[in-house]
C-alpha cells in the first residue's frame, strides 16, 4: 500500500516537474553522440602524440648529446695525459700482421675505445682489459681458444652508458652474430666514433695509416698537429647501429661500432660524405639495404663509415676543442669534409 502510494506521489512530482527536466530525464546519449565523442577524442589523441613523440625524442637527444658531450671532455684529457689523440687502431686497416714504418704489429685488435676508458669514468673496466693486453700483446688469432686470445678477452660483452645513444633502439648490442660463447664474437657494439679524416680509410695497411684526422690505424696526433684549428676540426660523431641475426653466418655481421676488434675500421668514421647521406658505407664485413644506414660488403679500396643518427635533421658531433654542436644534414659537403681535415688548411666555417 504503501509502496503504490510513493509511485503515485512521484509521478505526481513529475507531472508538476518543469518540460527540460522531463526531458532530460527520459534522455541518454544516443549512439551518434558517443561516437562523435570518441571520434574527438580520437583526433585529440593524434594531435598529441606526434608532440609526445617529439618530446621523447628531443630528451633522447639531448642525452645522446651529453654522452658526446663526455668523451670530448674524455678526449682532452687524454690528449692531456698522453700528449697524443687515442691511437684509433693498434694495427693497420685489414692487416692483422704488417710491418709499419719498421714496427711489426700483429692481431692488435683494441681500438681507441679502451685507451679512452679510463678518462671516460670506466676505470675498472679499463684496469681488466689493458691488463688483459699487456699480457696477450694480442699475439694469437682471434678465435684460436688459447688463454689469451681474444675470446678471452674479460668484459667483451659490458655496456658502457656513455657509449650508447639512447635514440638507437638496437642498444645495447652486445654480441655479434656469432653469439655469447663463440670463440670469434665480438662484444659491445657503440654509437659513437672518431673521425678517422676527410678520405676514405685507405687502399693498404701503409696508407691507412697515414689519414688527415685525429684517430685512425697507428696515429698519434697530438694538439700541435691539428693546424686547421682545434675549434674547427672534428673529433667525434655518431652511427646508427644495425642488429645481427645470431648464428646468421658472415652475411648477418655488421662491424660498425665495434669496439673491441677495429681492425677493420669499424670504429672511425669519414666526412667523406655527408651526415645522414644516402651514399652506402663499405666495410669488409657490412651488408644490407636500410634506409638510413645502407652498407656494402666486401674487399675494396673505399671502406668508409659516415656519420648517422636517429635524429631528425642531423648528427651530434664533438669538436677536437671539446665544443658539441648539432650539424643538419643539409651542410654544404665541402664544408663538412673540410671539417675532418685536421691539416688540410680548408675552411669549416658554416659547419651548423
Amino acid at each position: 500500500m504503501d509502496s503504490h502510494r510513493e509511485t503515485r506521489t512521484m509521478r505526481e512530482s513529475l507531472g508538476r516537474a518543469p518540460r527540460f527536466m522531463l526531458k532530460s530525464l527520459r534522455r541518454g546519449f544516443t549512439l551518434v553522440e558517443l561516437l562523435a565523442v570518441i571520434a574527438i577524442i580520437a583526433v585529440l589523441i593524434g594531435l598529441l602524440l606526434p608532440a609526445v613523440q617529439a618530446g621523447r625524442e628531443s630528451a633522447r637527444k639531448t642525452s645522446c648529446a651529453n654522452n658526446l658531450k663526455q668523451l670530448g671532455l674524455a678526449l682532452q684529457n687524454h690528449a692531456s695525459a698522453r700528449q697524443t689523440f687515442p691511437m684509433g687502431a693498434q694495427t693497420a686497416l685489414d692487416n692483422p700482421g704488417p710491418t709499419v714504418n719498421g714496427v711489426t704489429y700483429a692481431n692488435r685488435r683494441w681500438s681507441w675505445f679502451v685507451s679512452i676508458l679510463g678518462f671516460a669514468g670506466e676505470s675498472a673496466l679499463y684496469d681488466l682489459q689493458w691488463a688483459h693486453y699487456q699480457s696477450s700483446k694480442w699475439q694469437s688469432s682471434p678465435s684460436d681458444g688459447s688463454t689469451l686470445s681474444y675470446a678471452a678477452l674479460p668484459g667483451k660483452a659490458t655496456s658502457v652508458s656513455g657509449f650508447m645513444c639512447p635514440s638507437d633502439a638496437t642498444n645495447p648490442k652486445l654480441n655479434s652474430q656469432d653469439g655469447p660463447g663463440s670463440t670469434n664474437d665480438q662484444g659491445f657494439h657503440g654509437n659513437y666514433l672518431l673521425c678517422a679524416g676527410s678520405k676514405s680509410f685507405g687502399t693498404t695497411p701503409e696508407n691507412s695509416a697515414q689519414l688527415d684526422g685525429v684517430s685512425f690505424p697507428l696515429s698519434a696526433i697530438k694538439l700541435k698537429d691539428i693546424s686547421d684549428g682545434l675549434s674547427k676540426t672534428l673529433a667525434g660523431s655518431e652511427i646508427m647501429l644495425v642488429p645481427e641475426a645470431l648464428g646468421g653466418g658472415l652475411a648477418a655481421i655488421d662491424i660498425r661500432g665495434r669496439y673491441h676488434n677495429n681492425m677493420h675500421g669499424g670504429c672511425s668514421f669519414s666526412t667523406l660524405y655527408p651526415p645522414n647521406t644516402t651514399v652506402s658505407d663499405q666495410l669488409p664485413y657490412c651488408t644490407n639495404v636500410l634506409p638510413r644506414a645502407p652498407c656494402v660488403g666486401g674487399s675494396g679500396a673505399n671502406h668508409v663509415i659516415s656519420a648517422r643518427s636517429h635524429h631528425p635533421g642531423g648528427v651530434n658531433v664533438v669538436l677536437a676543442d671539446g665544443a658539441l654542436r648539432f650539424v643538419n644534414e643539409q651542410v654544404d659537403g665541402a664544408v663538412w669534409q673540410a671539417a675532418g681535415s685536421r691539416n688540410g688548411a680548408e675552411s669549416a666555417n658554416g659547419l651548423e
